[in-house]
């Protein structure tokens, strides 16, 4: 575990990564991922396969929800599933006599998939959770989010727009340049794949070993 990470992150974390790869068995987990290249925003767990992204925000016991939105807003920019893991402490439980235990996720965490760590067992289940990510989810194709192209380096970018024979002067092109080529010149399909092509190839501090994927469309 990295020295900045405390251990009641680390709790849900590991049960988050577990989940991923029973939801996700494809996907390549990465850790500490900037939102966009050069934004402020650091998503905590993204799990990605040849054409679907899922971002992942964890809050511990020892988190404040007060950034939360502005996070949460980053990874609608760039994930088909963004994902709030929230330790127990974080919801609001309440027992009713004719309901039993009810939880309720803050309002911070939005209306998407929430998951809740260390809460009281509720329908006999271990952990609660809003939303899944049904199967049906990944066999439904979609696109990526405009901005899951800016969590590209530069050379990503160069790459893709080399491969793709967009331009042959990609030295001089500035990154915006190359993002424009890419959106005006691929379609949604190629896009999503090739930024997930991008990211699931990457070296990273802390991650699953790289993929190449062959054969991108």
């Amino acid at each position: 575990m990295p020295a900045y990470r405390s251990p009641a992150e680390a709790e849900i974390r590991e049960p988050v990564v577990a989940r991923l790869r029973e939801l996700m068995p494809a996907a390549r987990i990465i850790h500490e991922i900037q939102s966009a290249c050069q934004g402020p925003t650091r998503i905590d767990v993204l799990a990605v396969t040849p054409d679907r992204i899922a971002a992942v925000e964890i809050k511990s016991s020892r988190d404040k929800l007060d950034r939360l939105p502005a996070q949460l807003e980053a990874m609608y920019g760039c994930a088909h599933h963004p994902i709030v893991a929230l330790h127990g402490k974080h919801f609001t439980v309440t027992e009713t006599p004719n309901y039993g235990t009810w939880v309720s996720a803050p309002k911070s965490a939005g209306y998407g998939m929430v998951w809740g760590f260390d809460l009281p067992q509720v329908h006999g289940s271990e952990q609660y959770l809003r939303h899944e990510i049904h199967d049906r989810w990944a066999k439904w194709r979609a696109c990526a989010p405009s901005g899951a192209i800016d969590m590209l380096w530069r050379d990503e970018l160069r790459a893709i727009v080399a491969r793709r024979d967009l331009s042959s002067r990609t030295s001089k092109l500035t990154m915006p340049e190359l993002i424009d080529l890419m959106q005006w010149n691929l379609t949604g399909a190629c896009l999503t794949r090739e930024v997930c092509a991008a990211l699931r190839a990457r070296q990273c501090p802390e991650a699953d070993p790289p993929v190449t994927d062959a054969g991108r469309a």
